[in-house]
């Protein structure tokens, strides 16, 4: 594959498969729930306070409403779920697996939103805070004094997250990320008026600090600024280059400001290799900074360094801090290199993790062609992505346990507007993402799910069902009058046991392989037709760097985890108004082989152990002193699980 391939849009794909529609249904019904008058509660009181209102007058302004509770909206972090639910409204808005009424509904949701938020913006005019909104808590007269405090106080190195700031930038950037959206996905010139309003605010403040400033504020969490801000910069480059009116007309001040915000220091160390270089830091804090140095390098392909600074990135968290479920971290945090079974606890793979390693690895493949990078988000798409959400009520995880006997916690409505709430928004919201690619003369399909893709000239769609069938169906429907003119290339799973077959009716194409990907020419195809595609597969095990007879299992693109009942789930606070699994519904996972004299003679006949049920996606372990049933692991979201045993002879 080559860098000219891209995504298709959003609006053009669509996912059939009826439980990933379910998933996004249960996503929208619960974000149309929320009242966006709570969600938007602070920033009227900060824009209030800005024109200079008084305590009754904002009270009006704010409609009588108060910010949503439970510990994150109504502190210092409030305002990052909206914009997280800025951006998840205008995913939904393009997405085909909803009705057009539900369209509607999401669309008009997002207009008030953004209506409102240009209201708040137009009464900063004039005034030092000119483009600014933000919706944190102001819990003191200093505060309501000076309603960036929270940013005054970054630039002062003071991080206290009840007192002082807790990460405003980090909070900024889902709130300009999520503008963003509103344009490049929906189209609402509102989102982007406001979005470069808030850009030149950011935009003065970054570009005025010197190197002392510049360093203590990348010394306290601030997500992708640099992502967003580049991301920025692009729209208007290309609005301008469009001949739109739309642009910023100091749009490269974008591009400056955010190269404040890429630590070129922590780069470096990435880049060189050195071991144990993530040890101790914050996951989320430190992964969306290397999809910030992806967007320089999309912005400006001369910035070469920062692709490799990118790439160096990924290959170190994939090879050194990554569970099966494409999963990383322990405690929000990396741990030492290749420290993985000895860190497998209650709060292993935070989602908002997840959810960056797979939009980074999907813009990675983009720029690079690089096979891997679709390999990972499958994996993760599948098997981290789809078993953070509740299927009953649609919640969503904040961490997924890797130690064997605790449950997944979900969030609740309108109580836990913790980060995952809202990365969960916009998982759900753009299930269609990544399946398939385009170029010029070629179309991929990276993914095997059940979904369609439709343009002018062709509908495309993929059907399969592993639990019963290893075959896949994808039907190529050109236009009347018209031929299929490209090149299908599939990708080839890294799970197959056996070599891949492919028929168009009753006659098997010859494959050509190139880079992991099977090319179908376009001439064996231009008239459409079906092809049968099989992929054979097995169960395979997989251990941990650290963990030589500590084994979780796949059955092709599924990891498995053991159903383990319900009589122990309780959950506990944790960290900063975090629920978390609080009890092991088994004592020990160790497993004791039977029927083999050694772990590795047991797991080398692993498939003559762990038997698929007909059928079914349950899958019964034998040969050992545990009567264990495994199933695929997206849909444990209602019982304790487990997915790594520890093996003995």
């Amino acid at each position: 594959m080559k860098k000219c391939c891209k995504a298709v849009s959003l609006s053009a794909a669509r996912v059939t498969d009826k439980y990933y529609d379910e998933a996004l249904h249960l996503e929208v019904k619960n974000m149309l729930l929320l009242d966006p008058d709570r969600l938007l509660a602070g920033f009227r009181e900060t824009a209030g306070l800005i024109d200079g209102m008084d305590a009754e007058a904002i009270s009006v302004y704010m409609k009588g409403k108060k910010r949503y509770g439970g510990g994150w909206e109504d502190g210092l972090i409030g305002g990052h779920t909206l914009g997280h639910y800025i951006t998840a409204l205008a995913q939904a808005c393009v997405n085909n697996g909803l009705s057009e009424n539900e369209r509607k509904d999401v669309s008009d949701r997002l207009d008030y939103i953004l209506d409102a938020l240009l209201e708040c913006q137009e009464l900063t005019a004039g005034t030092s805070y000119e483009g600014y909104i933000f919706g944190a808590t102001l819990p003191t007269k200093e505060f309501q004094e000076n309603p960036a405090l929270q940013f005054d106080n970054v630039e002062k190195g003071l991080g206290h997250p009840f007192e002082q700031a807790w990460v405003p930038w980090y909070t900024m950037h889902k709130i300009l990320t999520g503008l963003n959206a509103s344009f490049i996905l929906a189209g609402k010139e509102t989102g982007l008026k406001v979005a470069n309003d808030l850009g030149m605010w950011i935009a003065r403040r970054a570009l005025s600090w010197d190197e002392a400033v510049n360093k203590a504020v990348l010394g306290i969490e601030y997500g992708g600024m640099n992502d967003c801000l580049y991301e920025l910069f692009t729209i208007n480059r290309d609005l301008k280059k469009s001949g739109s009116r739309l642009f910023c007309k100091e749009f490269e001040k974008f591009f400056d400001a955010a190269h404040r915000f890429d630590e070129e220091e922590l780069f470096e160390k990435v880049l060189s290799g050195q071991a144990n270089v993530l040890n101790n830091t914050h996951a989320n804090t430190t992964i969306p900074k290397f999809i910030g140095a992806l967007a320089r390098y999309e912005a400006d392909n001369s910035q070469d360094k920062y692709l490799e600074y990118a790439e160096s990135f990924w290959d170190m968290v994939i090879s050194k801090h990554t569970y099966v479920t494409g999963g990383n971290s322990e405690d929000e945090h990396f741990g030492e290199d290749n420290v993985l079974d000895a860190e497998r606890t209650n709060v292993n793979n935070e989602t908002c993790n997840t959810y960056n390693m797979l939009k980074f690895s999907r813009r990675l493949f983009v720029q690079t062609g690089k096979k891997k990078y679709l390999d990972y988000a499958e994996r993760t798409l599948i098997n981290a992505i789809m078993p953070s959400q509740n299927h009953e009520s649609g919640f969503t995880t904040y961490f997924q346990p890797m130690a064997t006997g605790y449950q997944k916690v979900f969030n609740t409505l309108d109580g836990n507007f913790w980060c995952c709430t809202g990365t969960g928004y916009e998982n759900f919201t753009k299930l269609q993402d990544g399946i398939y690619f385009e170029c010029k003369d070629k179309l991929l399909i990276a993914l095997f799910l059940d979904s369609e893709y439709k343009t002018d000239d062709y509908r495309i769609s993929t059907n399969c069902d592993f639990s019963v069938s290893d075959e896949v169906k994808i039907s190529i429907e050109p236009e009347r009058g018209k031929d299929f003119n490209k090149d299908l290339i599939i990708r080839i799973p890294t799970w197959i046991s056996d070599r891949m077959t492919i028929k168009l009716g009753k006659t098997e194409i010859e494959l050509v392989e190139e880079k992991g990907f099977l090319v179908i020419s376009s001439e064996n195809i231009k008239a459409g037709g079906q092809l049968v595609i099989t992929c054979p597969m097995n169960i395979t095990a997989h251990n941990l760097q650290d963990g030589k007879d500590t084994y979780a299992f796949m059955y092709g693109p599924f990891v498995l985890s053991a159903r383990l009942g319900r009589a122990k789930m309780k959950t506990k606070g944790h960290g900063i108004s975090v629920v978390v699994a609080a009890e092991k519904a088994v004592e020990s996972d160790e497993v004791i082989v039977r029927d083999e004299s050694s772990v590795s003679d047991y797991i080398s006949r692993i498939n003559e152990y762990l038997v698929k049920r007909d059928g079914e996606a349950e899958f019964d372990l034998n040969g050992t002193d545990r009567d264990l049933v495994f199933t695929t692991h997206y849909n444990q979201y209602s019982e304790s699980y487990g997915i790594y045993w520890k093996f003995k002879a």
